[in-house]
């Protein structure tokens, strides 16, 4: 009964027995917190009283956010108050700083920004040496949170000049400026980072990331740079995964991303975005391939007598976009029903052993902290499968470029066999690939008509390679902070709880 993680993993287990019976006065969370304070070691009370603090302040966001709204939200955190006062007041010392971050952040939720600045700025004053550069980017992260950008960059300035040796630091900038909407900057700072911190994967991860908005090709120079660097970085095999993901990329391709994001959860395991981005490669595979490879061999002879290779893959993929855009087509994804199919067992398993505890398309599709790795695979599923529908005709045509690119490549080397050639499948179809005009370029660069179907829309303005970067298309929409309510912008800055882990 003295046994803290035991208690520990009860509290969790009630928390989301009430959450999800919607009962947010927590009964069965608060019986269990009572019967710890009585059973578990003394040196461990203090924590007991922090998690209460954070579970009912939970209970309180989860009740806001449903129906009452942020004023609810600061009636509700009195009793989370009078939980940290006990936590200061059991806690050791060199601890204190943990309890003072816990209330800042209850604070800003309520609107109180100045009761919460001056929790931060004590958190920072009394943090041992080595935690500085932890209570520095709350602070930041603060200032952005009530809309003074220009305080937070210079906070995170002095932090990169003071604490420069700790790459969170770094990071922290690269994300400010991404969420700003500055991605030349954002990409700017990473290469910075990089010169000092040259083995930190996720900071290689983020430059690959924003590199898509200098081009393709530089792109995928820095991703062949930085698994260099960081072989064994599964976040920059993850980044390669995406690229070969993306509808929009001439490198699309289903196979390679396989492999890419096997190494990926194989070599960082606790980050949930690899496991993410291979369900939604499962979810291509089998919602988008079928379909494509049935439409692939009704129309792909209707173009055979075209002599010009990419004028034919044009063809071809203008027809599919015209085609899945109908009715009947749209009908037909619709009767693909991927319940049970979806996750599949090895994924769904290898997630669960793996436990992962952070990436962005992983917070994003997180509920509750509570959740476990199932749980969010499995919601994650609704929302990757939702996305791949909306964007059918998108990964369709991706996938008839592929498919185009592949034909022209098998029937050139069937000619070079016969002239004794050396053959290199992947290095001819890579080849090919690059030297094929984009999808985006096939579909004419945005709102273009086909001359024989004038109500069709090809290609919305709205969307390019850019709202594929990640998984889900929301995710990689520029959100202003200032259109959002402060428990969606608590989830979105200090979603991770990174402190307290």
């Amino acid at each position: 009964p003295r046994y803290g993680p035991l208690w520990f993993g009860a509290f969790r287990i009630c928390e989301a027995m009430d959450l999800s019976c919607k009962e947010h006065t927590m009964p069965r969370t608060n019986a269990i917190l009572a019967r710890a304070k009585q059973k578990i070691s003394r040196e461990l009370i203090w924590k007991v009283h922090l998690e209460a603090a954070e579970i009912l302040e939970r209970g309180a966001l989860a009740l806001s956010s449903e129906s009452a709204g942020d004023s609810f939200y600061g009636k509700a955190i009195v009793e989370c108050r009078r939980r940290l006062v006990m936590t200061a007041m059991t806690c050791p010392p060199n601890l204190c700083w943990k309890v003072w971050l816990a209330g800042g952040r209850m604070e800003l939720c309520a609107g109180n920004f100045h009761a919460a600045r001056r929790l931060f700025l004590r958190a920072h004053k009394v943090v041992p040496e080595k935690g500085k550069s932890v209570t520095l980017l709350e602070c930041a992260r603060l200032e952005e949170f009530v809309g003074d950008a220009d305080l937070a960059r210079a906070l995170l300035l002095r932090g990169r000049f003071e604490m420069g040796s700790d790459w969170k630091v770094w990071l922290e900038s690269v994300m400010l400026e991404v969420r700003a909407g500055h991605y030349l900057r954002a990409a700017d700072l990473a290469r910075q980072s990089l010169e000092i911190h040259s083995g930190a994967g996720r900071l290689w991860a983020s430059l690959v990331q924003l590199r898509f908005f200098h081009g393709e090709e530089p792109q995928y120079g820095t991703l062949k740079r930085a698994l260099s660097a960081v072989p064994k970085s599964g976040e920059v095999w993850c980044e390669g995964g995406r690229i070969h993901l993306n509808p929009f990329c001439k490198s699309f391709d289903w196979e390679e991303a396989r492999l890419q994001l096997g190494f990926a959860t194989r070599f960082t395991p606790q980050y949930g975005d690899s496991f993410l981005e291979t369900l939604r490669l499962d979810v291509i595979e089998n919602l988008i391939l079928p379909v494509a490879s049935e439409l692939w061999e009704e129309i792909s002879e209707t173009v055979a007598n075209c002599n010009e290779d990419f004028k034919r893959i044009s063809l071809l993929v203008r027809k599919a976009v015209v085609i899945m855009q109908r009715k009947e087509r749209v009908e037909q994804l619709k009767r693909i029903s991927l319940e049970g199919v979806l996750p599949s067992e090895d994924l769904e398993l290898r997630c669960a052993n793996a436990d992962p505890n952070y990436g962005l398309l992983w917070f994003r599709c997180r509920d509750r902290q509570t959740d476990t790795a199932r749980r969010v695979l499995h919601r994650a599923r609704h929302l990757l499968e939702e996305d791949v529908r909306r964007y059918a005709a998108v990964y369709t045509a991706a996938v008839f470029r592929r498919l185009a690119v592949v034909d022209i490549v098998a029937r050139r080397l069937r000619e070079l066999e016969t002239e004794g050639e050396n053959l290199n499948w992947e290095a001819h179809v890579a080849a090919c690939a690059a030297a094929t005009p984009s999808l985006e370029t096939l579909l004419n660069d945005g709102f273009t008509e086909r001359e024989d179907d004038p109500g069709t829309v090809l290609l919305e303005r709205s969307v390019s390679g850019a709202s594929f970067v990640t998984g889900i298309v929301e995710l990689n929409q520029r959100i202003r902070l200032d259109e959002l309510t402060l428990v969606e912008k608590r989830k979105l800055l200090f979603g991770s709880d990174a402190p307290f882990s």
